[in-house]
């Protein structure tokens, strides 16, 4: 095992710790040393702790995601029945520029089901897309959205869906 692997699992382990001086060491040492291995220990750290400066850490690191490759390590994440989580992953992703053009159809398949805060957050992903875009793609998203729309009935939901859907078919054109 390499240096890196043993520092990337001793983070791993200091983030699962019950003790928060060492989980915030981690947290700094993840900022300096972590790659995308940390992200499911974090995203566990950030459902399971009660202490807000842990989880606004969290989210900071989260903001500054820089390697465009952790989408995979990303997305598993938005199908936990979790808003919570979700709000996380999609304020990341949009908040560390990752594109998510090729990830649409799964955007919105995981992100519909969720409450007002995760559909507005995925809503900004969505418009901060610059494409190109497969047509094939746009026709699943639009679907995926026709169905939501038609089943809420909380009209602010319904309302971010609507502008979800206005903004895939102007993709389309």
């Amino acid at each position: 095992m390499n240096t890196q692997q043993k520092v990337i699992n001793q983070i791993k382990a200091d983030l699962a710790s019950d003790n928060s001086s060492i989980v915030s060491k981690a947290l700094i040492k993840t900022k300096a040393k972590g790659n995308e291995e940390l992200i499911t220990p974090l995203v566990g750290l950030y459902k399971t702790t009660k202490d807000i400066k842990l989880k606004k850490e969290v989210k900071n690191i989260f903001s500054e995601l820089k390697n465009k490759d952790c989408v995979d390590f990303l997305l598993p994440h938005l199908k936990e029945d979790n808003d919570e989580v979700k709000e996380l992953i999609l304020f990341s992703m949009w908040s560390s520029g990752i594109d998510m053009t090729d990830y649409i159809v799964e955007l919105i398949e995981h992100s519909c089901d969720g409450g007002f805060m995760v559909i507005l957050e995925a809503l900004t992903v969505l418009e901060n897309l610059e494409g190109p875009f497969n047509d094939e793609v746009l026709f699943q998203g639009s679907t995926i959205i026709q169905e939501k729309l038609y089943e809420s009935e909380d009209d602010k939901k319904k309302e971010l869906l609507q502008s979800m859907s206005n903004i895939i078919q102007a993709f389309s054109t």
